[in-house]
């Protein structure tokens, strides 16, 4: 399993933040974790490193009594499609 590495306003997996071979960006306003965009790179994709990336979006967002709001689709996507992040994600964003 590959570590997910927190800095501010990011989560990364490998070896350094200057390189990394996954990425998510967020930021905080109020009580909402907004995810602006994931990246995986090409040769890596399809191996669920995104869906990594994501789950440890939700992990934090749950330790900081956050909503989820994104504005990256690939987020949006496996947000939507797993129910069990209901708690701190709805499409409505309410």
């Amino acid at each position: 399993m590959e570590t997910i590495h927190e800095r501010k306003n990011k989560f990364y997996i490998g070896a350094n933040e200057e390189e990394p071979i996954g990425l998510l960006n967020y930021h905080v306003e109020g009580q909402r974790l907004i995810i602006e965009h994931v990246y995986v790179t090409r040769a890596l994709r399809g191996q669920e490193l995104g869906v990594k990336l994501v789950a440890k979006a939700v992990a934090f967002a749950r330790e900081n009594k956050l909503k989820i709001i994104s504005y990256c689709s690939y987020a949006e996507k496996v947000l939507t499609e797993n129910q069990e992040y209901g708690d701190v994600f709805s499409i409505s964003n309410d």
